[in-house]
C-alpha cells in the first residue's frame, strides 16, 4: 500500500528538508517552510532482502562512451523559423526540454503556436498543445488570428499531467506543449495548484516522458515581479534550456534570450516583432536608425556566440543643478557614470554640469563592455554637437583614459560590414595588431579606419568632425 511521506519545503526557493526549519539554509527566508505531504508507492520503497538488504532492486545502467559519442551526433529537429532555430544553435534535440518564460502579455502562447504550426509540417506526428489557462476554443481563436489551420496540432485543456501524459502515444508525438506549467498539477502532490512542489512535480514528470521517447518539450512559466521564472529556482537546474521572453508593452519588439543551453551557446538573443499576424523574427538593420544628428554612435556587441551590431544614443544638456543627472536606457546606469566621469577628470570637461541620456535603439540590454568607446564617442558627439557619420567603435576605456581593445574584434568588424558605416574607430593595440593584421589596414573595403590609443584622440577625432574636417 501506497505511504505518505511529510516533508518541508521552502516556499520561496524549494528547498526541502524531512523535518521543519525556522530559517531556510538555502535562501535565507524565515518562517517559509511549508507543510506537504507526498504519496509514496510500494514499489519505489521496496527494497531486497537477505545480503542485499537496503539495496534497491533497481540497478543502474552503464555504456561506453565511444557508443554514447556515436549516438549524440543525431540530426536537430528545426523549427523552420529562422530566428528560433539559430537561437538554439540548429533547432531542438531529440529529449530536449525547454523552459520559456515571460511576462505577461509578452507573446509567449503566440510564439509556441507558432512553433508548433511549422514544427508539425514535416512528417505525419502529432503536436500536442496543453493549455491549462486558456480553453480550446480561446486557443484556436488565437489561431485563427494568426492565420493557423492544421489538423496536426492536437490541443487539450486537461489540468492533470498523469491524465494528459498516460493518453499520449510517443511514437505519433513530435513536440509537447505545455502552457503553463503553474496551472497544471500531479496526483502524486498534496499541495495548492501553482505551489512550489506541485511545480516541481510538473517539470519532473515532463522530463522524464522526453527523455525516455526522446521527444522535445517546451514549458511555458509566468515571471515573478523581480522578474524570475515563478517556482523554484530548482526548475531551472533540471530542464535543457531556459529561455526568457522579454519585451515592453509600449513597444512592439520582443527579444528572445537564452539565459542557459545544455545543447549550444547561452546569451543568444534574437529579435522579434509583434503584429496582428503573430510573431515575426527582424533583422539588424531594422533596430538602427542612420540619424545625421549628433550623439549616434554604432558598436558591436556579443550576445552568446556571435556579434550584433547596435546603436548608442547619447544626450547631452546643460543644467543650472549642483550636478547632473545619468539616465539610462539599455546600458547599466553605472557603466554611464563611470565613463562620463572619466571624460570629465582627462578631458577637463564640465559633465558634471550636465544631464546626460543614454538609450540604445530596440530596446536592447547590453552588458559588452565593447560598447564603452561607443559610448563614450555618443556623450562626446553630443557634448561638442559634433556629427561624426555613420561610424563603429568598439573598445574598452580604462580609468586611465586609455582605450583597450575587446575579445573578437575582427569578427565583430566583419559583422558591421553588413550595414551602412563610413568609419570604424579602433583601439590601436600591439597584441591586438598582431593577431589581426591581415584583416586590419587603413581602409577596410572602402571605410575608413582609425586606430587610437586614449580618449583624447578620440575628442580630437570628434573636434575634427565638427571642424568638417
Amino acid at each position: 500500500m501506497p505511504k505518505n511521506k511529510t516533508v518541508f519545503v521552502c516556499d520561496k526557493c524549494g528547498y526541502e528538508s524531512p523535518k521543519w526549519f525556522g530559517k531556510c539554509p538555502v535562501c535565507g527566508e524565515w518562517n517559509s517552510a511549508k507543510e506537504f505531504q507526498l504519496k509514496e508507492s510500494a514499489s519505489e520503497s521496496k527494497t531486497i532482502r537477505g545480503n542485499d538488504a537496503g539495496m534497491t532492486e533497481s540497478h543502474p545502467r552503464f555504456f561506453d562512451l565511444q557508443s554514447a559519442l556515436n549516438k549524440s551526433q543525431e540530426e536537430r529537429i528545426k523549427t523552420n523559423i529562422s530566428a528560433v532555430d539559430q537561437l538554439l544553435n540548429g533547432g531542438f534535440v531529440k529529449g530536449q526540454v525547454i523552459l520559456l518564460g515571460g511576462e505577461p502579455g509578452v507573446g509567449k502562447s503566440t510564439l509556441a503556436i507558432q512553433i508548433c504550426d511549422s514544427i508539425s509540417k514535416e512528417d505525419d506526428r502529432f503536436v500536442y498543445y496543453i493549455s491549462g489557462e486558456e480553453s480550446i476554443y480561446q486557443v484556436a481563436n488565437r489561431a485563427r488570428r494568426l492565420g493557423i489551420d492544421n489538423k496536426n496540432i492536437m490541443i487539450s485543456a486537461e489540468t492533470q499531467i498523469e491524465e494528459v501524459l498516460n493518453n499520449l502515444q510517443p511514437e505519433k508525438v513530435r513536440l509537447l506543449v505545455v502552457d503553463s506549467i503553474q496551472t497544471l498539477s500531479s496526483v502524486d502532490v498534496d499541495s495548492p495548484v501553482g505551489g512550489v512542489v506541485q511545480i516541481k512535480a510538473v517539470v519532473e514528470k515532463v522530463r522524464i516522458f522526453s527523455k525516455k521517447y526522446n521527444i522535445p518539450s517546451i514549458l511555458i512559466a509566468h515571471v515573478t515581479k523581480e522578474g524570475v521564472i515563478a517556482g523554484p529556482k530548482l526548475v531551472e537546474h533540471v530542464v535543457d534550456t531556459v529561455i526568457y521572453f522579454e519585451g515592453e508593452r509600449t513597444t512592439d519588439y520582443r527579444i528572445l534570450r537564452v539565459q542557459k543551453n545544455r545543447y549550444g551557446p547561452s546569451g543568444e538573443i534574437s529579435v522579434f516583432q509583434m503584429s496582428q499576424d503573430g510573431l515575426k523574427s527582424l533583422s539588424e538593420d531594422n533596430l538602427l536608425n542612420y540619424s545625421n544628428t549628433p550623439g549616434n554612435v554604432f558598436t558591436s556587441v556579443f550576445e552568446g556566440s556571435r556579434p550584433m551590431n547596435v546603436q548608442i544614443q547619447a544626450l547631452v544638456s546643460r543644467v543650472k543643478m549642483a550636478s547632473g543627472r545619468r539616465i539610462s536606457h539599455g546600458i547599466d546606469v553605472r557603466k554611464v557614470i563611470i565613463i562620463s566621469a572619466v571624460l570629465a577628470k582627462h578631458l577637463n570637461l564640465p559633465l558634471d554640469f550636465h544631464d546626460i541620456y543614454i538609450n540604445v535603439s530596440g530596446g536592447l540590454n547590453i552588458t559588452d563592455p565593447g560598447c564603452e568607446l561607443a559610448l563614450a564617442g555618443s556623450i562626446l558627439s553630443s557634448f561638442l554637437d559634433s556629427y561624426i557619420g555613420n561610424t563603429l567603435m568598439i573598445g574598452e576605456i580604462g580609468l586611465d583614459g586609455s582605450v583597450r581593445p575587446s575579445v573578437n574584434v575582427a569578427k565583430r568588424i566583419e559583422n558591421a560590414k553588413k550595414i551602412q558605416i563610413e568609419r570604424i574607430v579602433i583601439p590601436d593595440s600591439a597584441e591586438y595588431t598582431i593577431k589581426t593584421s591581415k584583416s586590419l589596414k587603413t581602409e577596410v573595403d572602402g571605410i575608413k579606419v582609425e586606430k587610437i590609443k586614449n580618449i583624447k584622440q578620440l575628442f580630437e577625432i570628434l573636434v575634427d568632425s565638427r571642424k568638417g574636417v
